[in-house]
Order: C-alpha cells, then sequence, then structure tokens
C-alpha cells in the first residue's frame, strides 16, 4: 500500500472557545472549524504515569493550516487528538508528492464540557441546567502486553465512557423525578453535547447522591445538591 492510499481518511480541525458566564465559571466549547484528508499512523504506545500514550505521525498536504496544541478529529469514529509538534523528519521513501508531517497524541481521555443534559427512560426526562458542568471520561478497554522490543501494547476490544456530575442544583421535584427514574430502570438515554458534537447513548447510572438540601428566603422551595456518575452500557 502506498502513502497514498491511505492519504484519504477524513478530519476536522477543532476551533476552543471559552467564555465567562455571570458566575464566573469558564465555559469551554468546541466547534468544527474545516475538513481535510491525510493519514494518521500510530508510531508507538507505551505506559507513563498509569495512562496509556499513543503518538502518531500525521501527513497532510502542505496547505493544511494546523500548528502546536491544535486539535483534530477522525470523522470516522470522533476519536480526537492533539498535535504536538511538526515531523521535520526524512521523507518516506514511498511518498511523490509533497506533504507536511506533525507530531500528534490522543487529546485528553477525561473532557469537561459544559451545557444541558437530558436524561431519559422514554416516558419521563429530566433536563439539567443549562450550563452544568459534567465529565465525559473515555478509556480503553483491552490487554496491555510487552512485545519482544520492549514497547508497550495495547489489545484494544473497545472504548468505555463515564459521565458523570457533581453537585449539580435541583429542584426537590426534579431530584426526586431523577431518582425515581432511576431506581426503576438503572439503563437510561443520556443526550450531551460533547467535542465531537451532541451525543446520545444509553448509560448505567448508580443511584444519585444527594449531599446537601436548601430553602429558600420564604422556607418553601427545596433544593439539592445531586452528584451522578453513569456507565456506557455498550463498548465503542
Amino acid at each position: 500500500m502506498s502513502l497514498i492510499d491511505i492519504f484519504s481518511t477524513q478530519f476536522s480541525k477543532l476551533t476552543v472557545s471559552t467564555e465567562t458566564d455571570s458566575s464566573g465559571n469558564t465555559l469551554t466549547s468546541y466547534t468544527d472549524d474545516y475538513s481535510f484528508t491525510g493519514a494518521l499512523v500510530l508510531n508507538s504506545s507505551s505506559e507513563e504515569d498509569s495512562r496509556l500514550v499513543r503518538k502518531y505521525t500525521l501527513t497532510v498536504s502542505p496547505d493544511i493550516d494546523l500548528s502546536y496544541g491544535d486539535i483534530f478529529r477522525r470523522d470516522s469514529d470522533g476519536e480526537t487528538f492533539e498535535i504536538t509538534g511538526e515531523d521535520t523528519g526524512e521523507s518516506p521513501e514511498m511518498a511523490t508528492f509533497s506533504f507536511r508531517q506533525f507530531k500528534a497524541e490522543d487529546y485528553s481521555s477525561s473532557t469537561t464540557v459544559s451545557g444541558s443534559l437530558t436524561i431519559t427512560d422514554g416516558s419521563s426526562t429530566v433536563i439539567l441546567p443549562l450550563g452544568t458542568d459534567y465529565s465525559v471520561s473515555k478509556e480503553r478497554m483491552g490487554s496491555v502486553a510487552t512485545a519482544t522490543d520492549g514497547t508497550t501494547v495495547l489489545d484494544v476490544i473497545g472504548i468505555k465512557v463515564t459521565l458523570s456530575v457533581s453537585d449539580v442544583r435541583l429542584s426537590r421535584t426534579m431530584a426526586e423525578a431523577l431518582v425515581m427514574m432511576i431506581e426503576a430502570s438503572p439503563f437510561l438515554s443520556v443526550t450531551y453535547p460533547y467535542v465531537s458534537g451532541s451525543v446520545t447513548a444509553d448509560f448505567l447510572f448508580d443511584i444519585p447522591k444527594i449531599t446537601a438540601y436548601e430553602f429558600d428566603d420564604e422556607g418553601v422551595s427545596e433544593w439539592c445538591a445531586v452528584s451522578i456518575t453513569a456507565t456506557g452500557k455498550e463498548v465503542e
């Protein structure tokens, strides 16, 4: 296979935007900037500080504008990567055209985003407030082994997603509805924003943790600080 044969993977450059809300919280969002094609080749994988680090070479045409720290997505599976430098090494022998090469690594496996989450069992629905901070963590499932050359490799079975929300402020009515829904059926559908766009998937929910109660000035309305943890039902 020649380099040009694999020089057709579709990617999207992502633009990172941050803003501060009225409470002083920093909100981060990701939008598609532009699409490009190229070849992403895995060079090595190793365990560093108890996490798997995979390093790649990204080959693109010379007119593609990329630089250190840029984030891009592989459109076929939604995986995101970060440019860690430009590769100035020798050109591959198979190359017969002009190109640029960059060093890249997997983008952070745990991403904190902000926005509203919709949780539903198909008949009842709870929408968490706009601006809720939550963590989406992706963990590769598989077995780690050491090759004869000393390189650590991972036989990947799939990716498991964990969704967590800490101390989101909900009315007692909404918190009660959420707990009742999870107690009745631990598998619920969640729609949430992610770096690759809106995602809808089924999750296995733990019973939410209620950490505090609060009353308004008239002592009528009750508010709860609720923490939620859920794990993807399927391995991606």
